[in-house]
């Protein structure tokens, strides 16, 4: 794969992680999501930074990483309190619990003004109620009210109710992560990826387009064809590359810094400029 000139500048990491080796003070919880990443020693936030100097980017948004800590995002606060002209932050709350509208108040209480967005987790297996029983809509007016957008994290299934909660709520920006894990194998034009591609009827929603994603639609093609495919159908200015790092394993961090290049290289230079930086800077650092 003939990858893009590495000068093309990078703004912003969408997606990243991070966990720390001093796990007396951050206790491990491991929540059984995803890969067991967090075990290494190499994923503190130096690691990130040093990782994000690898690959010639600026900025990175810290996402609470649910797979090795849940719903303690105390480790993903201090990590960014201490970087805060590199990082910023989207914790999480469990949105299974009885009011995790309570639970934002708190965490917005523990985290000040570094926090951004508010990541709500619906892939632990079972059916994400909290879509339909009231509980997104008490957290999602809340947000709006903090200021804050909502991430989620939801499989195909579920992304038409998504739908419906963003309808009720317009002003809160929305950045579904992992493109809603839809199905990418048809390859172009994605008639699979339907229930993503409806979301775009809806101007809250944004999409994060982790490096997981775009190796699903290499593996079927061509990245950039997926890519000029929400470009055409959300606006690049709703798109965002993220690279999902550390969870993301196989590749070094410059080598999904260039997936992601490749995979705009066909985007108009404004366009790429949202895809790779400007779309997440509007979203977690408006004053940028």
């Amino acid at each position: 794969m003939r990858m893009m000139d590495s000068s093309i500048r990078i703004r912003v990491d969408a997606h990243v992680h991070v966990a720390s080796a001093d796990r007396a003070r951050y206790p491990l919880a491991p929540s059984g999501v995803g890969s067991p990443w967090f075990r290494a020693d190499d994923v503190g936030t130096l690691d990130l930074l040093a990782a994000l100097d690898s690959g010639g980017v600026e900025r990175a948004v810290v996402v609470q990483a649910v797979g090795a800590y849940g719903y303690d995002c105390a480790y993903a606060i201090d990590s960014v309190r201490a970087h805060p002209d590199r990082l910023a932050l989207v914790g999480s709350v469990d949105m299974d619990a009885a009011d995790p509208a309570r639970a934002l108040s708190v965490l917005a209480h523990e985290a000040g003004e570094l926090l951004r967005g508010v990541r709500v987790f619906g892939v632990h297996g079972h059916d994400p109620r909290w879509l339909d029983d009231g509980r997104a809509d008490d957290v999602w007016a809340l947000a709006g009210d903090l200021g804050l957008n909502v991430v989620p994290v939801l499989f195909p299934a579920a992304l038409g109710r998504l739908g419906a909660v963003v309808a009720r709520h317009p002003d809160v920006p929305v950045a579904l992560d992992h493109c809603g894990f839809v199905d990418l194998s048809d390859g172009a034009p994605f008639a699979a990826a339907g229930p993503l591609l409806d979301l775009a009827a809806l101007p809250a929603v944004r999409v994060k387009v982790s490096s997981h994603v775009l190796e699903l639609a290499a593996a079927a093609g061509d990245p950039a064809d997926l890519v000029d495919r929400l470009a055409a159908t959300f606006g690049a200015h709703r798109a965002a590359w993220g690279s999902d790092h550390p969870q993301t394993t196989g590749h070094t961090y410059p080598e999904m810094v260039a997936l992601g290049r490749h995979s705009a290289r066909r985007l108009a230079p404004a366009d790429r400029e949202s895809f790779l930086g400007g779309t997440a800077l509007a979203l977690w650092w408006p004053s940028a």
